[in-house]
């Protein structure tokens, strides 16, 4: 009996909480569609197209996450502060508006503070090859250097038997 109870007050929260309309969608997500557009794109460079859409989704159900999260807690606490029958009806859904958006505004940090296994793999294997195309270019410096050191050295060798010698060869 109480479950049931419960879940009609969070039918009753979330029939307020969630947009009516495709233009109210549009606000509400478009932000966080957004922002998970620019993350993928921003990806780092060879990052396959699955990963980038993965990262995108993931970001994306962070943000509109928080944002319902919030402005659910601060429909929760408005319907403390402003409980039916306190205030005209347009005044009460006016002062519930407000609370909802100051929840939203304070839940904007969670994304921030939220884990995120698909961004870390992403960026992890990432720094794998950008580590390991490091090591493959410093061992293909370190070898070019040997030749050069080697090369300098047989110059300074043969320019200084040339000179030890006169110019006459080695050989014979």
């Amino acid at each position: 009996m109480r479950f049931a109870a419960g879940l009609s007050k969070l039918k009753g929260l979330l029939q307020e909480i969630l947009p009516q309309n495709a233009g109210e969608w549009a606000l509400r997500l478009g932000p966080e569609a957004g922002f998970a557009t620019i993350g993928a794109v921003m990806a780092p460079e060879g990052t396959p197209l699955q990963d980038r859409a993965a990262l995108a989704l993931e970001d994306f159900a962070i943000g509109a996450g928080s944002s319902f999260l919030g402005s659910g807690l601060g429909r929760g606490v408005g319907g403390v502060m402003y409980p039916k029958g306190g205030l005209p009806d347009l005044e009460r859904a006016e002062k519930l508006a407000r609370a909802m958006t100051a929840g939203d505004i304070l839940a904007a940090p969670l994304p921030m503070l939220s884990p995120r296994p698909i961004a870390s793999g992403v960026y992890e294997r990432a720094m794998e090859g950008q580590s390991k195309r490091e090591r493959e270019a410093a061992e293909q410096a370190e070898e070019e250097r040997h030749i050069q050191e080697a090369l300098a050295t047989s110059v300074l060798t043969g320019t200084g038997a040339l000179g030890l010698y006169g110019g006459t060869s080695l050989l014979g």
